[in-house]
């Protein structure tokens, strides 16, 4: 008898003790009560000693019964303690990959460029840390990440920052607005609106850059804190609290109540995305991560404004 069938006869055990129940026992491991019958059985004949008395009034742990339960326990604690433990030592074995997301990027994108990075490193597992761009470089470098996407401009420093493209701002209407209407929309249109807009400490870099234009263009409308998470965002959007500024990739995102109009500006406040590095530290999985950033943001289709 295997050591495998005899851990599946003492959790099956420890099962009908603790309900008492063959029935209850037998849903809570995911089975038909027949199968769980027969593993008890053999139990019993492997120690030959009745482990359970069953009559009309239900079932009743025998003294045999309550002192295997104790044991049984303690076995099968000891079981899966040793297994999580080997599989701790192989994850800690297996290499890591510390990759920074920006939440300017659809969370999308991600399972796209680790499908391409796994055909070059099958057995290099991620660790992925979803922060603004700020952030990521902080942790960029202090040696926490190996390498992050991040928006552009931002502040780098010493950094090697590769630019992907460049992602024009989209307006993200409540469907029932009244400029939904219209295929296209102008800053001037939004004047009278509420927008939301992100805090400077996100992005400085790119803040400073749009309002700079904001203020060319004489762009003024009633300005909302944006959430850092788009799908809040949106959430709010489609509740009528106002407008968004959102990168076009993020059009992506279909929320139901919400409706996405091409900015006549749109391109002139574009968020750049870049894929950011340490100089001088590139080992062979960051340069073939890089290369698959790289090979993804060269075939990623546009989409559509």
């Amino acid at each position: 008898m295997s050591h495998l069938l005899k851990t599946r006869q003492l959790e099956c055990f420890v099962a009908v003790a603790e309900l008492l129940s063959f029935r209850l026992a037998a849903e809570r491991l995911c089975m038909t009560q027949p199968p769980l019958s027969r593993q008890i059985q053999r139990l019993e004949q492997t120690l030959g000693v009745r482990l359970f008395d069953r009559d009309r009034r239900g079932v009743r742990l025998t003294e045999a019964g309550q002192r295997l339960l104790l044991d049984a326990r303690a076995l099968l604690a000891q079981a899966d303690a040793t297994l999580q433990k080997a599989r701790a030592e192989a994850d800690a074995a297996q290499p890591v990959l510390n990759v920074g997301l920006t939440t300017v990027v659809d969370s999308e994108v991600f399972p796209n460029l680790s499908a391409l990075f796994q055909v070059e490193y099958p057995d290099i597992r991620f660790n992925v840390l979803s922060r603004i761009s700020r952030q990521l470089i902080e942790r960029l470098r202090r040696g926490e990440l190996d390498v992050a996407l991040i928006g552009l401009p931002s502040t780098t420093g010493d950094l090697v920052v590769e630019h992907l493209c460049d992602d024009p701002l989209t307006v993200a209407l409540p469907t029932g607005h009244p400029l939904a209407r219209k295929r296209r929309l102008s800053l001037t249109e939004l004047g009278g609106e509420a927008v939301f807009w992100f805090e400077r400490e996100r992005n400085p870099a790119f803040y400073d850059h749009c309002r700079r234009l904001f203020q060319g263009w004489s762009f003024a409308p009633r300005w909302l804190p944006e959430p850092e998470d788009h799908h809040v965002l949106l959430g709010q959007v489609a509740a009528g609290l106002g407008v968004g500024l959102i990168a076009r990739s993020l059009t992506a995102i279909r929320r139901k109540g919400v409706v996405y109009r091409p900015l006549v500006e749109g391109e002139r406040m574009a968020i750049g995305i870049g894929v950011a590095y340490r100089s001088g530290d590139q080992g062979a999985p960051v340069s073939a991560f890089v290369r698959s950033v790289r090979a993804y943001y060269a075939q990623r289709p546009t989409v559509a404004g």
